[in-house]
């Protein structure tokens, strides 16, 4: 993969998922301010069915994702188009059950009047977010086939679509529909982003035999359990404060929960694209077998300056924009959210987390498709417990928003740092590289943190003018943060990539 190609994909991934973002922001604000604190928390708990039922395929599709590159680019030793769709049919079969079985938990749920803060719901809400929960299990699918044939795209493109159509027709309806309304626009916006990849990617939609499905559940399995984990350590929040506190509090809290996701989506959308190409060619490195023809021929030392460079570029020019956000945060929501002046300190200390979090995200995805996941998993597991513990204990005394964001916060920043520590194991040879790839990871999100806050106590807190000096002394204070860390990490060369973006023979 020309460098080009890898900056154009990663960019292209980024500026829908910005798209995107920006659209479900605008969501965010205008179902807040319609719904309020009690109905915000109720649509957020709502939204932990479509969290979980992304889960219901027991690792089906993560196989798929680290078996399918090879076979689409005639791997061997049973690459080619016949290997390729018998592991899509037979991924398609687990989708198939694991969406019927998560869909019989949910009714049961339902049936038994839990959980708490969805009572008072009624019953079409759930089950509309159900078949959104269901509809997202066949876009995964087709993603995962979209991808693994380097076609970034469309999928770029039906992400847009879902957002923006969801998104707007949400807006437009939420008014009148309430919840409901926000249900139907975003059932209309995964229609037609259905379609868009279905189109593309006219794959098996029969079931094969089970043999093959279950195949791709072994060996995804341990990547299925490490996100499940971290979905655990990213729900826990949500789930202690609806079970010790109340909707009101949730809704305040989902406003943070908003930031929080801005913050990811960055790292996530260049993870996204490098994880394909992590997954074909650690069969390169030495003793993995033999060499991967077309696009995934590329050394292992080309992915691995891939993946230390994207870190680099992200970790140093995420933290002055997450600092800044946090500077305005209180003007901004005083001003066009005033029912959610209690969520802004839960919001900043959730941005904060968030970006330590994000230092780790393609770290991550590096260990995962390099086969690492078995080890990881247990980590994954480990640190979701200690994070439950943790936001359960906190949630038992002060069941509030801000005491609960703290306690998440941490939780984020020690899942972080322990993966970036273990990747640091595979990335480099014992030394000072693995330090400094530490710091830089998270020293920049430190101090830009630590003087966001600290710049948030100069002038009064929702003031529109305090708010420009308090931006200004930011970013003066972050400039030897970005010129220490920000040396040869190449930004002006990747924006240059960016406009200049084309194939170019290798």
């Amino acid at each position: 993969m020309h460098p080009r190609k890898f900056v154009r994909d990663s960019l292209g991934v980024a500026l829908s998922s910005a798209i995107g973002r920006v659209a479900l922001l605008a969501r965010g604000v205008v179902a807040a301010a319609a719904l309020g604190p009690l109905g915000y928390g109720g649509w957020n708990a709502l939204n932990l069915i479509l969290d979980y039922g992304s889960y219901a395929t027991c690792g089906a599709l993560q196989g798929l994702d680290l078996e399918l590159p090879a076979a689409v680019s005639g791997a061997p030793p049973a690459g080619g188009p016949d290997q390729a769709r018998r592991l899509l049919a037979g991924a398609w079969g687990i989708v198939a059950m694991g969406g019927l079985l998560f869909s019989l938990i949910v009714l049961a749920a339902l049936a038994s009047g839990r959980p708490r803060g969805a009572r008072t719901l009624g019953l079409l809400p759930p089950l509309l977010m159900l078949a959104a929960a269901l509809l997202q299990l066949a876009i995964q699918y087709h993603v995962s086939d979209l991808k693994a044939r380097a076609e970034f795209g469309t999928v770029s493109r039906a992400a847009a679509s879902q957002v923006l159509i969801g998104g707007a027709a949400g807006i437009a309806l939420v008014w009148r529909l309430g919840i409901e309304g926000l249900l139907w626009g975003w059932l209309a916006g995964t229609m037609v982003a259905l379609g868009i990849l279905r189109r593309k990617a006219p794959i098996p939609l029969v079931p094969a035999r089970p043999a093959v499905g279950w195949a791709l559940v072994r060996a995804g399995f341990p990547v299925f359990a490490f996100f499940t984990a971290s979905l655990v350590l990213r729900s826990v929040d949500r789930l202690a404060l609806l079970r010790y506190g109340n909707t009101v509090g949730l809704g305040h809290y989902s406003l943070g929960l908003m930031a929080a996701g801005l913050v990811l989506y960055l790292p996530e959308s260049a993870a996204s694209v490098l994880y394909p190409r992590i997954a074909a060619a650690a069969r390169l490195r030495p003793g993995a077998g033999p060499a991967v023809p077309g696009d995934a021929r590329a050394s292992w030392a080309r992915v691995l300056l891939e993946v230390t460079r994207a870190q680099a570029a992200l970790t140093i020019a995420m933290p002055l924009v997450v600092a800044l956000g946090m500077v305005w945060a209180a003007p901004v929501v005083a001003t066009f959210l005033p029912a959610f002046r209690e969520a802004v300190p839960a919001m900043r200390l959730l941005a904060v987390g968030a970006l330590m979090l994000a230092a780790a995200t393609i770290p991550g995805y590096f260990l995962l498709g390099s086969g690492h996941a078995p080890r990881l998993l247990v980590f994954g597991v480990a640190a979701a417990a200690v994070s439950t513990v943790l936001v359960f204990g906190v949630a038992t005394r002060a069941p509030q928003p801000t005491p609960i964001a703290f306690a998440s916060a941490t939780g984020y920043a020690v899942f972080g740092l322990g993966l970036v520590v273990l990747s640091t194991r595979e990335l480099f040879p014992p030394g000072g590289g693995r330090r400094r790839f530490l710091a830089a990871s998270f020293v920049p999100a430190l101090w830009a943190s630590a003087l966001a806050l600290a710049a948030c106590r100069i002038g009064p807190a929702e003031s529109w003018p305090s708010a420009v000096a308090r931006s200004a002394a930011v970013i003066v204070g972050y400039m030897p943060a970005l010129w220490w860390f920000g040396r040869g990490v190449g930004l002006k060369r990747l924006a240059r990539e960016w406009l200049l973006a084309r194939l170019v023979p290798v």
